[in-house]
């Protein structure tokens, strides 16, 4: 019993380690890319 709460633990960790990695990618990978809306507002 002790070694399946530390398996499922260790699951949940790996696992929201994961999705944070992820999220924080996707940020990345969106910040990298031009805004257009905010250029063409700016130049009216």
């Amino acid at each position: 019993m002790k070694d399946l709460l530390k398996s499922l633990f260790a699951v949940v960790v790996f696992s929201s380690a994961f999705l944070i990695g992820y999220y924080l990618g996707q940020e990345k990978v969106v910040s990298k890319i031009p805004d257009f809306q905010k250029s063409e507002e700016e130049k009216s």
